[in-house]
């Protein structure tokens, strides 16, 4: 059970200035591990572009590229900064020094361009960067150190030297070869006919005697907001065909759409396997409602793609990753899938770690594919990168499971790090799977011979079949709590009540987590119990103004609210209507929330020659009582329902106060009803 919170925030009238205020302390940060960098760097062009080197520098040395030349501005440090130059114990002489080195080595004479890696305006990603840091309560990188290193006629020895030099700097954090990605795939006329049927992964999960093995897409249905209503998505891979008959609209384009025919029809794949039309033909999506938006990275860094997305998503909204990239040798062989063993989640790189984290501090769920490299994540060849308490992006990583028994399929990696799996196979969606340039194979649906706006399938597979699922559950979920008036849940509080309801994988050494079960995610936010909050008198006192006073009351509990305006002798207490009461229900740790709130009248100040107002302080007051889920509101342990307690909160400032009294009663214990499909249909 959660400790008791009590939060009673208060606003302070200044009506003169004694002296000068006190700097706020500043708040203390899990300090950011930096993860090291490598002695020496030997490529493997098949696996890494020689022609582009990532570079991050250290925090605080506030290094910025400026019209092709690196600069930093030591001047105007915050005082963040300053701590992590104190902390690496770097001399600013000898940061100007290997600052010289750098740019000599990219002197326009060298045939070598440094940009941004992460182009978005500094002052934004600055922002977000304070936000997330606010939120989690750790220090993030800063994404403004991160840089990007274009070689032309670029030679694998010649960007090692490069890489290896950088590395050697004290101010470079690290310094690597951009890896290759790779997605991790494995109604018009005619009429087209409706292949709902075939998307198995729609059905029962597999508990109790059900032989089926879904996510229980159907039940979901049963009730409002699990269509994704208001939870907006946006994948991030290559391309996609966006002209498909039974296509979403995408709210949001960034980057270049590939024009590759297997990047549109992965593409399609995943969009439809999200949100694929709800009508009489083709597919339906998981989360039809939801709002889906496309971010490339086709002709810009995977970093980017990420950070462009996450400027077009909000707290809780989701991102959905459906790439892998090219991963240290591990000198093993192929168990199958050769062509992609070895390849990991995007997240090894310390730049993809750092976007995916900057997103997930800002409470955005990101859905990341574990890859197909049919490796284990928990390897040391790894060093400790998929480690969570070394360090965590905060992304759901989702693992590829049989379709009818949850086992590990050969080319899935595994490991402590994969938090869930979906369906890695047999996967009906939109599009066609091609293999050599040709689309005639097995599973494909074509119902206008090469019109690819009419393509269907049965046959997709990978992580990259398995993420969308995943993300579908989590869209599913956030936006039933949406309809319930809840919080958002955050990204790792969704990869830890998806785990938490899921249906657990098969027996095997390879963890790939268990399967997401809507049905027991939302039979979970069943109400434990509802409570009547009952306010029954309010005490106002105000300092500055002898009264009566004219004040407006706003009474919220949990989502649901109301208002009362009266006068309010002074320091006397005024009984409130009867029958002003409010009900809340308890949902998993959600407990019970009252909130009060009100304005004491404005301190209005005067020019004394013109009498024309020259400032108007406000004074807002508020009381928080927050009860956790399971608070007793009794002293009698036999009593349950009708069981209640009266309590009397007092909200201060310098200059005034009120006092709420209200009583808390247990109503009843009611079990989460669906609603009938007219209702649904909105």
């Amino acid at each position: 059970m959660k400790k008791l919170i009590v939060l009673v925030l208060f606003a302070i009238p200044l009506l003169s200035i004694a002296g000068a205020a006190q700097a706020p302390q500043a708040a203390t940060l899990k300090p950011r591990t930096a993860h090291g960098k490598p002695a020496t760097t030997i490529l493997n062009p098949a696996n890494a572009r020689t022609d582009v080197v990532v570079v991050k520098f250290i925090e605080g040395t506030h290094i910025r590229e400026r019209a092709g030349q690196l600069e930093a501005d030591l001047r105007n440090l915050s005082d963040a900064e300053e701590r992590h130059l104190q902390r690496a114990n770097l001399a600013r002489q000898r940061l100007f020094q290997e600052l010289a080195q750098i740019n000599a080595a990219i002197a326009p004479n060298t045939k070598r361009l440094v940009k941004r890696l992460f182009s978005r305006p500094e002052a934004e990603l600055d922002a977000e960067k304070r936000e997330g840091e606010a939120n989690t309560g750790e220090e993030l990188a800063d994404l403004n150190l991160y840089h990007q290193i274009v070689i032309a006629d670029a030679k694998a020895d010649e960007t090692e030297r490069l890489i290896n030099q950088l590395n050697a700097l004290d101010i470079v954090e690290v310094a690597y070869a951009e890896a290759f990605s790779q997605v991790a795939a494995a109604d018009i006329a005619p009429t087209t006919s409706d292949f709902t049927g075939s998307q198995g992964y729609f059905s029962p999960a597999a508990t109790g005697t059900n032989t089926t093995n879904g996510i229980d897409v159907n039940y979901a249905r049963l009730f409002a907001g699990t269509r994704g209503n208001d939870v907006r998505i946006i994948d991030v891979e290559h391309g996609w065909n966006l002209t498909h008959e039974d296509a979403p609209g995408t709210f949001f384009q960034a980057g270049t759409n590939s024009s590759t025919t297997e990047d549109r029809q992965h593409g399609i794949a995943v969009l439809g396997e999200l949100a694929a039309a709800e009508n009489a033909f083709g597919m339906t999506g998981i989360v039809p409602q939801s709002p889906v938006g496309v971010s490339s990275n086709t002709g810009r860094s995977f970093p980017e793609a990420v950070n462009s997305a996450a400027s077009a998503l909000r707290s809780g909204d989701i991102m959905l990753i459906e790439l892998h990239q090219a991963g240290p040798d591990s000198g093993l062989t192929a168990p199958c899938n050769a062509d992609q063993f070895e390849f990991v989640p995007m997240e090894f790189s310390d730049a993809n770690f750092d976007a995916i984290k900057s997103a997930t501090s800002r409470g955005i769920i990101v859905v990341e594919a574990a890859g197909n490299g049919s490796m284990d994540l928990d390897s040391s060849i790894y060093n400790g990168k998929f480690n969570r308490s070394i360090r965590d992006s905060g992304a759901i990583m989702v693992g590829a499971g049989s379709f009818t028994g949850r086992a590990p399929l050969c080319f899935t990696n595994f490991g402590g790090r994969v938090d869930v799996q979906g369906w890695g196979e047999n996967v009906a969606t939109l599009g066609n799977r091609f293999t050599n340039g040709s689309n005639q194979l097995p599973g494909n649906i074509q119902v206008n011979g090469s019109d690819a706006n009419q393509f269907y399938r049965t046959n997709f597979g990978g992580t990259s079949s398995a993420s969308p699922i995943v993300a579908g559950a989590a869209a599913s979920i956030q936006g039933l709590r949406k309809a319930r008036g809840l919080s958002a849940f955050t990204s790792v509080a969704m990869r830890d009540f998806l785990r938490q309801t899921g249906v657990a994988q098969a027996v095997s050494s390879k963890q790939i987590g268990p399967l997401p079960n809507l049905k027991a995610a939302i039979d979970a936010h069943a109400p434990k119990r509802t409570l009547k909050v009952t306010f029954q008198s309010i005490k106002v006192v105000d300092n500055v103004f002898a009264g009566p006073h004219a004040m407006t009351f706003n009474f919220t509990v949990n989502n649901k609210a109301t208002s009362f305006t009266g006068t309010f002798p002074q320091a006397t207490s005024v009984a409130l209507p009867a029958g002003l009461s409010l009900t809340g229900q308890e949902i998993l740790d959600d407990g019970l929330l009252v909130f009060v709130s009100a304005n004491l009248r404005s301190i209005i100040t005067r020019d004394p020659k013109t009498l024309q107002i020259t400032s108007v302080l406000s004074r807002p007051v508020r009381v928080i009582h927050f009860f956790p889920t399971g608070t007793s509101f009794t002293t009698n342990p036999l009593v349950a329902f009708g069981a209640s307690k009266t309590f009397t909160d007092r909200s201060t400032d310098a200059n005034g106060f009120f006092e709420v009294t209200y009583k808390v009663e247990v109503v009843s214990s009611l079990v989460l009803a669906p609603i009938t499909t007219t209702t649904l249909i909105q």
